[in-house]
């Protein structure tokens, strides 16, 4: 059943006086719906809302149900006022006790919802009466969106204590000690994620200390961390998540070495993925990055530096020494010389799976070292993409005769001669064939 179609069944579950208001909105679209409550209790399988999803079905079946109505400003007006009311209302049942969620969505972000300041806000469905019943079991949180809260965490705070998946996105002055309370209330939080938050973030991270047995994955994308010195307790409480398995700094302002010290005294021995993604700093963490790659003890698989390698001497070097299981590795190539750790690093690690050189700044041209990359490249690679790399049509094909007969994926628009060779057929090679393709082309080949 489409997801549009479900707002009739759900429709059934509201009091006798919200059908009557709605029926009366729109006469002609809703008069034909039954006003009895079914027998069978629809939401007690619901088991997953999304905010968005909800909204967006709430929309289109509103639509299917004025579609004689003349299209005007104001009836664009009159749909969108009756969509919160009956988004509101949804919220309601949901939480009222009917349902047990497992997973609750929030997230606003890249969506058109702008409530006027005197209408219900729809994002508080955990603020309603019964969220206490429906809630109680949840597992997996995400917020996200530019607006404030405060009011949401500190409600849930309440209610929840079982989240193991946590994913937080704006901070939009959204207070981070009632963050840090909610985050201290968990049980078991096995993953966080914190993207774009500008606000006061050391609370925050210290209240992963109680997290510190459970927590295996953390993720911060595009947080600004603070340059005082006496920030470099900042990461104490996420260095003594020993259990953490996945650790990625992507995009995060001011990322120094005062500020990583903890974390490369810390003990991740369990550490499978490794990714950091930061601009230049005056003090770069070298030392300290390079320690968490050895602290792991050999645990990485996956590793990500998008970073400029020259102010990250021996990076390289360390990889190879320290990560010879290393399956998929992801770095920003700019100079031959970067080209030649690179190759070297593949005399260690013989079974990378995936390798990928991202373009960060501008493309990095190359000629004969592209072609020592695929003499170099380990006969277990599956998938590789240059897309920070730029090279003459000879050195390409120099560079497919080198390559192992293992590739199955390629980023760009070179395949054929490849896939012959090694008795490969191209999955979407029509698209190939098209007189226009766009800047890159992902493209799958069968054995």
């Amino acid at each position: 059943m489409a997801s549009s179609e479900l707002v009739s069944v759900y429709f059934l579950f509201f009091s006798d006086e919200k059908k009557k208001s709605l029926l009366t909105s729109v006469p002609n679209g809703l008069s034909h719906l039954s006003s009895d409550r079914p027998a069978l209790n629809y939401l007690s399988y619901l088991k997953y809302v999304d905010f968005k999803k909800v909204y967006k079905a709430v929309r289109m079946w509103l639509r299917t149900k004025t579609l004689l109505e003349p299209f005007c400003s104001e009836f664009k007006r009159r749909q969108i006022a009756l969509t919160n009311r009956i988004v509101t209302e949804l919220g309601r049942i949901f939480t009222a006790g009917y349902a047990r969620l497992d997973r609750l969505s929030l997230d606003i972000r890249y969506f058109e919802y702008n409530p006027k300041d005197d209408e219900v806000d729809c994002l508080s469905w955990p603020c309603y009466p019964g969220a206490c019943v429906s809630l109680s079991d949840l597992r997996e949180f995400l917020c996200g969106g530019q607006f404030m809260k405060n009011r949401i965490l500190l409600s849930m705070a309440e209610i929840c204590k079982d989240i193991e998946i946590l994913s937080i996105h704006e901070s939009a002055e959204t207070s981070p000690e009632m963050l840090a309370e909610f985050i201290k209330a968990q049980r078991r939080l096995i993953k966080f994620t914190l993207t774009n938050w500008s606000s006061e973030i050391l609370e925050i991270l210290s209240s992963l200390r109680k997290q510190a047995r459970t927590l295996k994955y953390m993720e911060l994308i595009r947080c600004i961390f603070p340059r005082n010195e006496d920030y470099t307790k900042l990461f104490r409480g996420l260095a003594e998540c020993r259990n953490l398995q996945t650790l990625k700094l992507e995009q995060c302002q001011h990322l120094s070495t005062k500020l990583m010290k903890p974390l490369a005294e810390a003990s991740f021995e369990k550490l499978q993925t490794f990714i950091i993604d930061t601009e230049a700093v005056s003090d770069p963490p070298t030392t300290e990055i390079k320690a968490i790659i050895q602290n792991s003890r050999e645990s990485l698989i996956n590793i990500g530096l998008n970073v400029n390698l020259s102010l990250y001497a021996d990076i390289m070097e360390t990889i190879a020494t320290f990560c010879p299981n290393l399956l998929n590795l992801s770095v920003t190539i700019e100079r031959d010389s970067e080209m030649q750790q690179l190759i070297t690093l593949f005399r260690s690690c013989t079974n990378l799976v995936e390798l990928k050189i991202p373009k960060k700044w501008k493309l990095f041209e190359v000629k004969k070292s592209l072609v020592e990359l695929g003499t170099a490249l380990p006969s277990t690679l599956k998938r590789i993409e240059l897309d920070g790399l730029k090279f003459s049509h000879e050195t390409w094909e120099e560079f497919l005769d080198m390559c192992p007969g293992s590739i199955n994926h390629f980023a760009f628009n070179c395949f054929k001669k490849y896939g012959k060779r090694y008795s490969k057929s191209i999955k979407n090679e029509e698209m190939l064939d098209q007189t226009w393709l766009p800047v890159q082309v992902t493209v799958d080949l069968n054995n």
